[in-house]
């Protein structure tokens, strides 16, 4: 008993946040954010506001100037992975660890949205290994287990690890399965050899019918700094270790000329392959991140 008493202590904070988020983002109403998948077109509905855009025939709508959405027989619930880079770049910037207290918050709100619709979640965060993974399920001690284990994330101690991701993500396209929509949330901080396997992994889920979700969270201080004449930065890479000291101007000059180098050899590559990526700042409020991703 007094166990479950400090579980649910520990998970409180997430359980307020996601709740507060997901009732705001549908003002009360059950509205899904996330559709299964369907077999055979059943019939045709007038639409009604609070439904799903996506399922308007806009070709009707051509042809009659009414609105209607189309259903299915066979409509499933669906089910959902979140693979959690916990890499020492997520643990960045230091002073307040904006990038994995954001993630996991996202995750946080996602699954409460999920429960809520009665569909099936499950997480894996991955560091130099798989440190930990929960299996699909929608009840609600699932998700109260998914707040307290996302709380512990939050009080690993600073460690210098290089992500697993690429790897892990490869090994678990058979465990993955079809038809799941797989949310992959990082930095995309990766060597070239990580992230060609990455891709290739990609490249294998997407070819058993899954939905692929990148969300590629990014804090404004790695790509600009407020600086003064004079001011020198001294910065650390917390992956290898390499201390770079250069005049804050500089410093900007040489973020924009990476970033734009990031932008074609990891976000480009993406696009192309037609994978569903988010750009988010974690800098923006909670509320405007997860309207973006939804």
């Amino acid at each position: 008993m007094l166990r479950k008493v400090a579980e649910e202590q520990a998970s409180n904070t997430l359980a307020i946040i996601a709740e507060e988020i997901s009732h705001e983002l549908y003002h009360g109403k059950h509205r899904s954010a996330f559709h299964g998948y369907s077999s055979e077109f059943k019939e045709y509905k007038a639409y009604q506001i609070g439904d799903n855009l996506k399922q308007v025939d806009w070709k009707l709508y051509g042809r009659t100037d009414k609105l209607f959405t189309k259903h299915f027989h066979d409509e499933s619930n669906i089910s959902a992975y979140f693979f959690l880079d916990l890499s020492s770049s997520m643990f960045f910037p230091r002073e307040d660890l904006a990038k994995i207290s954001k993630s996991i918050q996202m995750i946080a709100v996602l699954c409460k949205i999920l429960q809520k619709q009665r569909d099936k979640f499950g997480i894996l965060g991955i560091s130099n290994e798989l440190i930990w993974e929960s299996p699909l399920s929608n009840t609600q001690g699932h998700l109260h287990e998914i707040y307290s284990q996302l709380e512990d994330l939050l009080k690993r101690e600073s460690v210098e690890e290089i992500s697993q991701l690429p790897s892990i993500l490869s090994n678990k396209v058979s465990a993955i399965g079809q038809r799941k929509i797989v949310f992959i949330l990082t930095d995309l901080l990766m060597n070239d050899k990580e992230y060609a396997l990455f891709l290739q992994s990609l490249s294998e889920i997407k070819a058993n019918k899954n939905t692929i979700k990148i969300l590629h969270v990014w804090d404004q201080s790695e790509r600009q700094q407020e600086f003064k004449p004079g001011n020198i930065l001294q910065y650390k890479d917390i992956e290898t270790n390499q201390v770079l000291s250069l005049p804050m101007e500089e410093w900007n000059q040489l973020q924009t000329k990476q970033h734009s180098i990031f932008i074609d050899q990891r976000i480009n590559p993406l696009l192309s392959k037609g994978y569903q990526y988010h750009s988010l700042c974690v800098n923006e409020s909670l509320f405007e991140l997860i309207r973006q991703v939804i």
